[in-house]
C-alpha cells in the first residue's frame, strides 16, 4: 500500500521541515503545501531537504488548513495512494507514530485513524490548562453534531484515511479553515465509516494557535448546529428510519408543544397579571419532562447503536 503525508504549512518555518524529514521515514512520499506562507516555509524546506519523495505545493492565497489538506489529498488521490496521512508543520504530532496509525488500515480494522490525546491522565496532564477545557467542551460538541461517540478526541488533526473513504466524501464541500476535521467527521458520518483511535503525547512547547476562542465561538456553536440539524435529516430519515428516528420526532413535538404552551400563557399572564392555571403548570412541566426523557432515548440510540452498526458494517465487508 502506498502511503502519503500530507503537511500543512503556515507560520512555521522552523519546524515543518524538521517534521517532513521525520516524515520520509515512514512513508512512499511527503507533500507540503504552503499555504501562501508569509515567512516562505516551503521554500525553507526544499532548501533543507533533498528528497525525491518531497514534494511542495505552494498556494498563492491563504485557504486555510482545510483548504491546504484538501489540496494535499486531491494531490494524493491523482498519485495513486492508498492511505493518506495529515499531520501538522508545528511539531505537535510525532512522526515516529505514523506506523501506528497506518498499521490498523493496512490490516483492515479501520477506514479511517485518528490521534487520542486524552487516553490518559499522565498524557492529559500535560496539555495546558485552558486548552484542555476548550479541547474537552469542544470534542463533547463535535460527538454530538458527528455522532462519532466513539472517539475520545474528534477535533485531533492527526489522521490517517484510506483514499477510498476520501473518493466518495465530496472533498470540495470540506470546510476550509478550522472546522476541517469536525466537517471531515461529518461527511464520513454518512457512509458510516469506522473511525478508531491511537494514543498520542499532548505536546505543547511555544505553539501560538492560530483560533481566536471570542471571535470564532460563535461561528463554531453555528456550524455545529448546522452539522446536528443535516446528519439527524440523513442519518435517520433520508437514509435510514429506525428507533431513534421515533423517539426524535416524539422528542421535538413535544418540546415544541411545551415551548408554545409555555410562551403563549406566560405573555397572556403578563397582560393580564393572573397566575397560570395549574393544570396548564402540569401540562407544560409533563411535556417537558416526556420530550427531555425521548431526546436521551435519542441520545442513548446515537451513542450506543451506531458505533456497534460501523463496526458490523467492516466486518461484513
Amino acid at each position: 500500500m502506498k502511503v502519503f503525508a500530507v503537511i500543512p504549512c503556515f507560520n512555521s518555518v522552523d519546524k515543518a521541515y524538521l517534521v517532513a524529514n521525520e516524515c520520509l521515514k515512514y512513508v512512499d512520499k511527503v507533500i507540503c503545501i504552503d499555504d501562501a506562507c508569509p515567512y516562505s516555509t516551503g521554500k525553507i524546506i526544499e532548501k533543507n531537504i533533498d528528497h525525491e519523495k518531497l514534494k511542495v505545493i505552494y498556494h498563492k492565497k491563504n485557504k486555510g488548513v482545510g483548504g491546504a489538506t484538501k489540496t494535499g489529498f486531491k494531490y494524493a488521490l491523482d498519485k495513486g495512494a492508498d492511505i493518506v496521512v495529515k499531520i501538522d508543520s508545528d511539531g505537535q504530532m510525532p512522526p515516529h507514530l505514523l506506523p501506528k496509525l497506518i498499521k490498523p488500515i493496512k490490516d483492515g480494522k479501520a477506514e479511517f485513524m485518528k490521534g487520542n490525546r486524552f487516553s490518559s491522565i499522565e498524557v492529559a496532564s500535560k496539555m495546558p490548562f485552558i486548552r484542555l477545557i476548550g479541547n474537552i467542551a469542544l470534542s463533547f460538541i463535535a460527538k454530538l453534531s458527528t455522532g462519532y461517540w466513539e472517539l475520545f478526541d474528534p477535533t485531533n488533526g492527526f489522521i490517517a484515511i484510506h483514499t477510498d473513504v476520501l473518493k466518495k466524501i465530496f472533498l470540495d464541500k470540506l470546510d476550509d479553515r478550522y472546522f476541517f476535521e469536525t466537517d471531515l467527521l461529518f461527511r464520513c458520518s454518512l457512509f458510516d465509516v469506522l473511525i478508531s483511535e491511537i494514543t498520542m503525547p499532548a505536546l505543547y512547547k511555544d505553539e501560538n494557535s492560530g483560533i481566536k476562542p471570542l471571535k470564532e465561538v460563535f461561528n463554531f456553536y453555528f456550524r455545529h448546529i448546522v452539522v446536528f440539524v443535516k446528519r439527524i435529516l440523513y442519518q435517520y430519515f433520508l437514509l435510514d428510519f429506525n428507533p431513534g428516528s421515533v423517539s426524535i420526532i416524539i422528542s421535538f413535538f413535544l418540546g415544541m408543544l411545551s415551548i408554545i404552551i409555555g410562551f403563549y400563557h406566560f405573555i397572556k399572564g403578563s397582560i393580564t397579571n393572573q397566575e397560570t392555571e395549574l393544570g396548564i403548570q402540569i401540562l407544560f412541566l409533563v411535556l417537558t419532562i416526556i420530550s427531555s426523557q425521548f431526546f436521551i432515548n435519542f441520545i442513548y440510540y446515537d451513542s450506543s447503536q451506531k458505533p456497534i452498526f460501523r463496526k458490523f458494517k467492516l466486518i461484513r465487508n
